[in-house]
């Protein structure tokens, strides 16, 4: 059984996040840092829970600024997409 590298769990794991919704995201980092205060983790796989914890809140950043993005092009007066923005 070949161990598997750090950056080729990050790659997994950024492709699994993609799939995520925003809840979802949200309630995987719930877990991590549930487990992170526990002690559940073992010293040697901290860096990988904070890794892991990382992809989480990027994905969740990334999915709020799409909607933010698209928030912002409405029209203030009709809430319909206003396309001279």
């Amino acid at each position: 059984m070949s161990k598997v590298s750090l950056a080729e769990q990050i790659k997994q794991w950024r492709q699994d996040a993609e799939h995520l919704s925003y809840e979802e995201a949200l309630v995987a980092l719930d877990l991590l840092l549930s487990e992170l205060q526990n002690d559940a983790v073992p010293m040697a796989e901290l860096q990988q829970h904070y890794r892991r914890g990382e992809i989480y809140l990027d994905h969740c950043e990334a999915l709020l600024n799409t909607l933010e993005q698209k928030v912002v092009e409405l029209d203030p007066d009709t809430l319909e997409p206003n396309h001279d923005a």
